[in-house]
């Protein structure tokens, strides 16, 4: 059973757009796939890798321009309009896609 946390994170998921830009699975987006993303390394525009922890995800989510993802674009990602509750959430979610 999924915890109440990511049951929001879900429902924000979709009614945030997050799913416009974000899939669920292996396909290609606007935006990097959720699946899997939770503890992985990222690899980042300037060839840096980072983990994709509940900090790393928090600042992406909170402050999108902060650190780019290698192969999107600077900018897709509309800042603000989710408080740090909403974006804890989200993160709660992102731990579930496997």
């Amino acid at each position: 059973m999924e915890c109440p946390a990511s049951l929001g994170g879900q429902e924000l998921y979709f009614s945030r757009g997050c799913s416009s830009c974000h899939a669920r699975d292996d396909s290609y987006s606007i935006g990097p796939s959720w699946k899997g993303l939770y503890g992985s390394q990222v690899e980042l525009d300037d060839g840096t890798f980072v983990l994709a922890d509940d900090a790393y995800l928090l600042e992406s989510i909170l402050v999108p321009g902060a650190k780019i993802v290698k192969g999107y674009a600077t900018g897709s990602m509309p800042a603000g309009g989710l408080t740090e509750s909403d974006a804890r959430q989200l993160v709660e979610y992102i731990k579930t896609i496997r």
